[in-house]
């Protein structure tokens, strides 16, 4: 089954779920991620770590599996000391040790695809800029950092890009250039703005998610549009403003409900959200949501209570 496929098969009551945080679930195996590539180092210092999490995320019911390409930029492995050809080969990885774990799932009769996902320039900075979008680039620039990934992912056989927790529009308009020379279907994911959700909902650089629909709908490579690694509290609002300005699928995936602090790096769980299974799916599915799932500190536990409702 094709990503068109299974959106299109998609339903209010049953929507696709995706898989969670996959370095929260490497680090409860005992793995230290605090490393340039995050998770991204797994693929060669762990891949059997990283196929297990995969696997996990899968039994759980996860219809589909984010690789673990986030943070793999060509800053990021220039400041580990990989090679741009090594690089190629670590990306192209991602995606085979995702592909043996959806693979499993076939001999169940349910198909499971593989999304390789594209982070942000922000998130290669290490120092939370991917959650404000404190950082300036040309057009150009954004597409020379990104398309050695967008390359990687689509040579090694990814069945979609996830472009995701993407804070400006600038970046994500570059991006979805690039994927647009692949072929390849394409969600795009934004965070934002961490204010009172009274405010209206906007990217942390201050664009709007009417700017961003427009972007999307521009292209007819993006097929879902919407918001992940956010408080499940901004979801809605999110959705409810998307949906006024476009008809296209939209996407959940959100935060446990802990809270990151970005100037100390680190999750709080002291003004901690409701846990997932107080998560109102229903409302956002009826907001337009045909994809689910989680983002930082959501674990396949998690994922099997989101499947079991949906």
């Amino acid at each position: 089954m094709t990503f068109p496929q299974m959106l299109a098969s998609a339903e209010a009551a049953h929507p696709i779920v995706l898989d969670g945080g996959l370095g929260t679930a490497a680090e409860d195996r005992g793995i230290d991620l605090d490393h340039h590539l995050w998770s991204a180092e797994l693929i060669r210092t762990g891949p059997d770590t990283l196929a297990e999490v995969h696997a996990a995320f899968a039994s759980a019911g996860a219809r589909i599996l984010t690789t673990a390409s986030y943070q793999a930029t060509p800053l990021g492995f220039a400041r580990a000391g990989i090679s741009a050809e090594e690089g190629h080969r670590i990306i192209g990885e991602s995606v085979r040790i995702a592909r043996r774990a959806a693979d499993r799932t076939a001999a169940a009769g349910r198909g499971t695809l593989v999304a390789g996902s594209v982070g942000p320039y922000g998130a290669a900075l290490g120092d939370g800029a991917e959650y404000t979008g404190d950082y300036r680039l040309t057009p150009e620039e954004f597409t020379d950092i990104h398309r050695p990934r967008i390359a990687a992912l689509a040579e090694a056989g990814a069945d979609l890009l996830a472009v995701e927790t993407q804070p400006r529009l600038d970046e994500i308009r570059a991006i979805v250039g690039l994927a647009e020379e692949t072929d390849l279907p394409v969600w795009v994911s934004v965070t934002l703005q961490d204010g009172t959700d009274t405010v209206a909902p906007a990217l942390p650089d201050g664009s709007s998610l009417a700017d961003v629909a427009k972007a999307a709908t521009a292209s007819a490579s993006v097929l879902a549009i919407g918001v992940n690694c956010v408080r499940s509290s901004l979801v809605a609002p999110a959705l409810e403003e998307l949906s006024a300005h476009t008809a296209m699928p939209l996407i959940a995936y959100p935060n446990s409900g802990e809270i990151y602090d970005a100037s100390a790096m680190e999750w709080r769980d002291d003004r901690a959200e409701a846990g997932i299974g107080s998560w109102p799916v229903a409302e956002w599915t009826r907001l337009g949501a045909r994809i689910v799932g989680g983002c930082c500190r959501v674990r396949p536990d998690d994922i099997a209570v989101l499947s079991h409702r949906g």
